[in-house]
């Protein structure tokens, strides 16, 4: 008879935890870059929020920031609108948000995938929006294409 291999425990993040770690992050920047709780580091997937102000434009490549990854978003609660593609039209002053590119509402239960190298902004946040955000190494919309 086989012997029971022991495998170790899942961790579990009560959802108490979640709230009090989101309302205590604050961001260092002057932006609402929003508040984390990071699950899996560095920001593999994590819980964010955001809420209504300056916030900043993104595009992740390996050559722009070190972040060759798709990311997508779930969202929990709250809305936004939210804009992908188009160009920065201000690199220097993320703040300045994409011109072009595709908007959409997003309200609880929609998801979001973003694949590297496309220009993503939160052009409005009604009041706030809370997500799950997991990334995936490359492009995870290219390598279903195929």
């Amino acid at each position: 008879m086989a012997q029971a291999v022991m495998t170790p425990p899942g961790k579990f993040f009560p959802s108490v935890q979640l709230k009090k770690t989101l309302d205590d992050d604050k961001s260092p920047q002057s932006v609402v870059a929003g508040q984390a709780a990071i699950i899996i580091p560095p920001e593999n997937f994590t819980i964010r929020r955001r809420v209504d102000g300056p916030n900043n434009a993104s595009v992740h490549t390996k050559e722009s920031d070190g972040n060759d990854v798709t990311e997508v978003y779930y969202v929990l609660e709250g809305s936004a609108t939210y804009t992908t593609g188009g160009s920065m039209p201000e690199p220097k002053n993320r703040t300045a948000g994409i011109k072009g590119g595709q908007t959409v509402k997003l309200q609880p239960g929609d998801v979001m995938v973003i694949p590297p190298g496309s220009a993503h902004w939160f052009n409005k946040i009604n009041g706030h929006i809370t997500y799950i955000q997991a990334r995936f190494p490359g492009n995870v919309l290219a390598q279903q294409a195929k």
